[in-house]
């Protein structure tokens, strides 16, 4: 095996993948959280969408209004320290301004306690100009996913950083 088809073969082995939690329900008014490491290495992407259809149809979720928000270093490290927090009394709230003028961005992060169950709850939203209501996007995270998220933006930080 020469040295190229090698290298081929380990960057197969090392692709990433998204980590996706869906919630969609029978009421068609759950949602999606996706997030994507930008094709430069330097940052990652959350996506998040209202459910519109079918749980068990084709494209249950919004996509044509989904809100995308950039996440740097710093955000992904107050998201992971605000994993590492037991039962947080409060909510870790992030901010975004939109470049040229596309209005704001907001995440909130909160631990919850629901039907016994502890959780988070993350909320995005975006209000493209002054006046105009935010398009909102409610996900609820079980633990288990925190844990998916833990795991995953840990390795991103370590691959901004040159370190993976």
């Amino acid at each position: 095996m020469s040295e190229s088809n090698y290298k081929d073969g380990v960057d197969e082995v090392r692709r990433r993948k998204d980590i996706a939690i869906y919630k969609a329900n029978p009421k068609n008014t759950g949602s999606v959280a996706q997030f994507k490491m930008a094709n430069n290495n330097d940052c990652m992407f959350l996506e998040v969408a209202k459910q519109c259809g079918d749980q068990k149809g084709s494209k249950p979720y919004d996509w044509a209004n989904k809100i995308i928000v950039k996440l740097g270093e710093a955000d992904i490290c107050k998201m992971l320290a605000y994993f590492r927090l037991y039962q947080p009394s409060s909510p870790l709230k992030l901010y975004h301004e939109t470049p040229k003028g596309g209005g704001n961005k907001g995440i909130e992060l909160k631990w919850q306690e629901y039907n016994g169950r502890q959780s988070y709850y993350l909320t995005v939203s975006h209000q493209k100009g002054k006046g105009e209501l935010p398009n909102k996007v409610n996900v609820p995270i079980g633990l288990d996913e925190v844990e998916y998220l833990v795991v995953g933006f840990t390795k991103a930080l370590g691959i901004f950083l040159g370190w993976d």
